[in-house]
């Protein structure tokens, strides 16, 4: 449960909400993404307001504003690399080139390869590629690394860099206190409010993280 959260999120930054399992921070992800809905309090979107939208607008938002990469993937197991981009570009209404999705995050040989013929790493750059196939305002990671050794980790967030540097929003909720380096800001949560924000004027890059 959020408790009077006053947050600003700022276009082209990576930001990264860090806490414990309860403090509220996967509820805020799910007001952004449109997936939950307030019961008191705004939540504004490039000046609109969906505090209180029917489900066909918030379909519209989560369509053609935001893009999702999940801990778990949430790739269809029957669809190759291609076609897991092509379904989710067919619902937008001017979508990335899947081909030319897949070659930003480094998977153009594994187009016509279906998820269980891919590690998890390779799984996890086809859920950014999906993001990315959307052109989307602003991207939301849930624990996109939690599932995934250092090595591969490093590896995803080194693409999730690039994606940062082409300009896109990214917002990430973590554990992981490392990640947090790369953020333009932290902000850390407990209990349901805002505990701490932090400003880093140097963020790391992925490959200089440790843990």
């Amino acid at each position: 449960m959020l408790k009077g959260v006053n947050l600003d999120i700022r276009e082209g930054e990576f930001l990264v909400i860090l806490g414990e399992s309860g403090c509220g921070k996967s509820t805020m992800l799910n007001i952004i993404g449109g997936m939950d809905q307030l019961t008191s309090g705004t939540f504004l979107f490039d000046g609109e307001d969906y505090s209180h939208a029917d489900d066909k607008k918030l379909t519209m938002y989560r369509r053609n504003s935001v893009g999702f990469i999940f801990q778990a993937y949430n790739l269809m197991p029957t669809l190759t690399a291609e076609e897991n981009l092509d379904f989710i570009g067919e619902l937008c209404e001017e979508p990335m080139d899947s081909a030319e999705a897949l070659d930003r995050v480094g998977l153009s040989k594994r187009r016509d390869n279906y998820p269980a013929q891919m590690s998890g790493g390779q799984q996890q750059r086809v859920s950014i590629a999906r993001a990315l196939v959307k052109k989307p305002r602003i991207i939301l990671a849930d624990e996109p690394t939690a599932a995934l050794d250092y090595e591969t980790s490093i590896e995803v967030l080194t693409v999730l860099e690039e994606v940062i540097k082409s300009g896109t929003t990214l917002l990430m909720v973590t554990h992981n206190e490392e990640i947090a380096k790369m953020a333009n800001r932290v902000i850390r949560m407990k209990g349901g409010v805002v505990a701490e924000v932090i400003m880093n004027r140097h963020p790391a890059s992925a490959k200089e993280l440790v843990w």
